[in-house]
């Protein structure tokens, strides 16, 4: 026996996927601080003169810098704001989101500890970006006054390329997890779970235990059921313990006759569900072997049971289950009112994937609804029929009206229940997505920023070499080369990130390697064009520099 705490229990499922979250947001924000990192040295470099003066009229290193970090802290506590408004008008849209992991989703909300962890967060980047430039601080006043106000230092180009190279390694990680997640989507969307999922409403109408008998139940639910089945372009109408893809998580365990526990291997469980005769044709769920329930299937006559090829395959391997005993087991029969008693296996029909399709089948057996062992009756109720979203209203109506004192419960197409059971994918790869794409934006405005001041930088060497004859087309090249050059280490090291990251997400993919080389292909091919193209934009402009004017302006 395990014991889980409860807090665990809450949160268990919720942990991985939030941290990954919180991995693709710091990665985001390791990017907009690189991007804005960059900016600053950008700027600072263009007040050269400006702290080369201060530093001549005996001002410090501490001093200059506080200037900085005055800067810096103002912007970047302003953005930490902005962020603060944008987050509390999307809490809403978090909480929906957190409540399909966790049941402690009601507690999320902007408290102090969120704001002081904001706060903190602001300073440390307002801190970085200060001190970022202090290494310029150390070189003579007068080299400064009398440098060309357009050169750059070789540590200095160093640390703005660095800070370019980790943006775009930054991009291509979360980028890869975005597409890794997409393409488990695309895999958990194209497998079948079993069941028809076109045209089949399903909706639930719990019996009244304490007030009704089980005949009365029956006879309630076969009511219900025979008023649904008389609405125009209804098909067919069954009734069970639980609708398809939803499980009523009542497992027990389950024995066959001739086949004793093997020892050291434990007693195989299996679902309890009950059906009407026609629930499997109206689910969609496959007769293998031999029939389906029947009308002759009563109370007084004798046990027979149908087992999904799961449980089949478990308890009697590559035999034929056919006409063989099967009996529910266990020391927890007497607590919820069963006995052992062998049923004959009169059938065997096909699984169904209602742990959603990224889970095996469980093991399941069913039971005539009129032979109920547990007298457990939750009224499920399925319906195949044309435009059967449609029928929703009218089917509400019937039950209300033979059921007054009971709820109608879960009404849904079985493409909608679909739908929910890769909920927590699609939002995973949206908002991984989301924050990829945001990352690209950045990273590739920072690329075009950064090679726009390399050029500039540049501009007198541009127009000596076209003076001398270099073509447009030359200078294009160069400057393209330099952005790829870039571009191809970013993208390496982010490769070799994403490797990483994706052995993490391991447990979350489904029919796709870690390694997946579709998706590390597509990855490099968008960062490799948005990245060209963010380069080609200033290297454009390079190569229509007049040279007469690019010299005058540097001399």
């Amino acid at each position: 026996m395990t014991i889980t705490p409860l807090r665990e229990a809450l949160t268990s499922q919720a942990r991985f996927t939030l941290w990954l979250l919180m991995a693709a947001a710091g990665l985001v924000l390791l990017t907009t601080c690189a991007n804005v990192a960059n900016l600053v040295l950008t700027r600072n470099m263009q007040r050269d003169r400006e702290f080369a003066v201060r530093w001549a009229m005996g001002a410090n290193r501490w001093a200059m810098r506080r200037i900085l970090l005055a800067e810096t802290g103002v912007l970047a506590l302003v953005g930490a704001a902005f962020g603060v408004a944008l987050a509390w008008l999307e809490l809403d849209l978090l909480v929906g989101f957190a409540g399909r992991f966790t049941a402690r989703a009601s507690e999320i909300r902007l408290d102090g500890g969120v704001l002081l962890f904001t706060v903190l967060v602001a300073v440390a980047a307002a801190v970085v970006f200060a001190f970022t430039p202090g290494l310029h601080f150390r070189e003579s006043a007068g080299a400064t006054l009398t440098r060309s106000g357009s050169r750059t230092t070789g540590s200095r180009q160093r640390l703005q390329r660095g800070l370019i190279v980790a943006q775009v390694a930054a991009s291509v990680t979360v980028l890869t997890a975005a597409g890794l997640l997409a393409r488990t989507l695309l895999k958990l969307n194209a497998v079948e779970l079993g069941v028809r999922m076109e045209n089949t409403l399903t909706f639930e109408v719990p019996a009244d235990h304490e007030g009704q008998s089980a005949a009365e139940i029956v006879a309630l639910q076969h009511e219900i059921q025979r008023r649904i089945e008389a609405l125009p372009g209804v098909q067919a109408v069954g009734v069970g313990l639980s609708v398809p893809l939803r499980r009523n998580f009542v497992m027990l365990e389950i024995m066959a006759e001739g086949r004793p526990p093997e020892p050291g291997v434990p007693i195989p469980m299996a679902e309890y569900r009950t059906a009407t005769p026609e629930f499997f044709d109206a689910a969609g769920v496959r007769l293998l072997r031999g029939r389906a329930f029947d009308d002759t299937d009563q109370t007084d006559t004798a046990p027979v049971a149908i087992l999904n090829e799961a449980l089949a395959k478990r308890l009697f391997g590559d035999e034929d289950p056919l006409g063989r005993y099967v009996s529910w087991t266990g020391e927890v029969l007497p607590a919820i009112g069963m006995t052992e008693r062998w049923k004959t296996v009169v059938g065997v029909v096909s699984n169904t994937r209602d742990d959603g399709p990224g889970a095996e089948p469980p093991l399941v057996m069913y039971q005539p609804l009129t032979q109920n062992d547990l007298g457990y009756f939750p009224g499920a109720f399925v319906i195949r029929a044309n435009g059967a979203h449609a029928l929703a209203p009218r089917v509400q109506q019937i039950a209300n009206e033979l059921a007054p004192d009971q709820p109608v419960l879960r009404v849904a197409t079985l493409e909608q229940i679909r739908e929910e059971t890769v909920a927590a994918e699609r939002l995973n790869t949206f908002l991984v997505g989301a924050l990829g794409m945001l990352a690209l934006v950045i990273a590739s405005v920072g690329l075009a920023g950064a090679m726009s001041f390399f050029i500039s930088q540049r501009t007198a060497e541009i127009g000596i070499r076209m003076s001398l004859g270099a073509a447009p087309a030359r200078v294009l090249g160069m400057v393209l080369g330099d952005g790829a050059l870039l571009l191809a280490m970013g993208t390496a090291l982010g490769l070799l990130g994403s490797l990483v990251v994706a052995r993490l997400l391991d447990g979350m993919l489904f029919g796709v390697a870690p390694s997946d080389p579709w998706t590390l292909a597509l990855v490099t091919l968008v960062m490799i064009a948005v990245g060209l193209i963010a380069t080609g934009v200033p290297a454009l402009r390079a190569a229509r520099v007049d040279p007469l004017i690019a010299i005058r302006k540097e001399t």
